[in-house]
């Protein structure tokens, strides 16, 4: 309660210290469940989506990118490590992650307690697809309460497949001009708490009903390939053949690169078994008219052609780091003779130290990986969260085979030093 209270209270230091006390004592479901029931009170609305859940499951992942830690991440298999770290640097920037979450949470606007979730939900009994159809036609119906009880009822299963795969597939629907009405659902649902931690699970539940309501039309729009089996999930389609999309994805990445974070949930439900081949390809068509105008080839899209295009993203000065617990190793670290060489170049006001060197690396993107993170991460302002989500993304969408290295840290490069220099 320590965090949640700080968070309602906008204590971020308050809320930066809760986490810290939980990390040794709590188990992880723990842990990212009281995160969880942070951001489901928080709002947007005036931003059009909350980015709060997105911004707890684009860090969760980060978290695992390094490998495992026993109180945020102890299960994460070898084949899974995308940044090979020593054990206590690795410690560090994992508990950095955190660290900033707990800030953006606290940080940010939150429901008033009047209006905020609530906890006294109805437990029907009904069969799983009954609540199925309730669900679906309440959230059309536009009713919170009646699709709020219905997801409860669902989301008491130990495996709710049902429950995830209905809301990734109203989600898919119309995901707007940015993706967001995918983009929230699909990262919610991924960080759902388990149903032992009750209140943190009803409350993310009516946080993301009362988006769903606002977002999900009335009728499914024509050209839509329901599922009615949702039982179990799908098997993966081949992306490869969409690969272009993806690329260029991260090319165009739009505003604040929602293309980018776009691209990386569809591939992460098509990963998850949640959408079938139809809904992939209608999401894949969407992400194209968000892209705009004709796709660029892949013999336009190399990162040495991309280079030739200037982009002006110099710094007049260098952004300041955020002070968090971890903040002063991390900073000794990066001013330290291995890493210390690339952190400079990275940050230096050209942007094109890095960019000249871009080129020259050879198969060895874990350090670059890293830095972006950590650039990500400590340069931005406490309520910011794009430059995180687009980091991950672009990063994890290497990692399923659909964006190049040296491709992924040009763009990177140039979203950060665009977006880290307006805060």
């Amino acid at each position: 309660m320590d965090f949640f209270q700080a968070c309602l209270k906008a204590d971020n230091r308050a809320a930066v210290n809760a986490i810290r006390k939980m990390i040794p004592s709590a188990r992880p479901s723990a842990i990212w469940a009281v995160l969880m029931h942070g951001a489901a009170w928080h709002e947007q609305i005036t931003y059009d989506t909350p980015h709060s859940t997105i911004l707890v499951n684009s860090i969760h992942r980060m978290i695992g990118d390094f490998g495992s830690h026993p109180g945020l991440a102890p299960d994460v298999p070898s084949e899974s490590v995308r940044i090979a770290l020593e054990e206590e640097r690795r410690t560090n920037i994992q508990e950095l992650l955190i660290e900033r979450l707990a800030l953006h949470l606290a940080d940010i606007d939150h429901w008033k307690l009047e209006k905020g979730p609530s906890y006294n939900v109805e437990k029907g009994i009904d069969s799983p697809d009954n609540a199925v159809r309730k669900l679906e036609s309440t959230i059309r119906q536009k009713s919170l309460v009646g699709s709020w009880e219905a997801s409860v009822i669902l989301a008491a299963r130990e495996e709710p497949i049902r429950l995830k795969r209905v809301i990734a597939s109203v989600a898919a629907e119309e995901p707007d001009r940015l993706g967001h009405a995918f983009i929230m659902p699909l990262s919610l649902i991924a960080e759902l708490p388990g149903a032992e931690y009750t209140r943190p699970q009803i409350a993310s539940l009516w946080h993301l009903m009362e988006y769903l309501v606002r977002k999900v039309p009335s009728k499914s729009p024509e050209g839509f390939a329901q599922d009615d089996n949702l039982k179990n999930l799908v098997k993966p389609v081949d992306l490869a053949a969409h690969g272009n999309v993806f690329r260029n994805s991260i090319v165009s990445y739009g505003i604040l690169g929602h293309n980018a974070i776009f691209a990386q949930r569809i591939a992460d439900a098509n990963r998850r078994g949640l959408l079938t081949k139809e809904m992939i390809q209608w999401l894949v068509e969407k992400l194209k008219q968000n892209i705009g105008g004709e796709m660029v080839s892949d013999d336009s899209l190399t990162c040495e052609k991309i280079l030739k295009k200037e982009f002006q993203a110099d710094w007049s000065q260098q952004p300041e780091l955020i002070r968090l617990p971890h903040t002063k190793e991390i900073q000794e670290w990066i001013s330290s003779d291995d890493i210390s060489e690339l952190w400079t170049t990275m940050t230096h006001e050209k942007s094109s130290e890095f960019e000249n060197r871009l080129l020259e690396f050879d198969g060895e993107w874990s350090p670059v990986r890293c830095c972006q993170y950590i650039m990500a991460t400590l340069l931005s302002e406490p309520r910011a969260s794009h430059a995180i989500i687009f980091t991950h993304a672009v990063w994890n969408l290497v990692d399923y085979g659909l964006v190049p290295n040296d491709l992924a840290a040009l763009q990177v490069h140039r979203m950060l030093r665009k977006h880290l220099s307006e805060w």
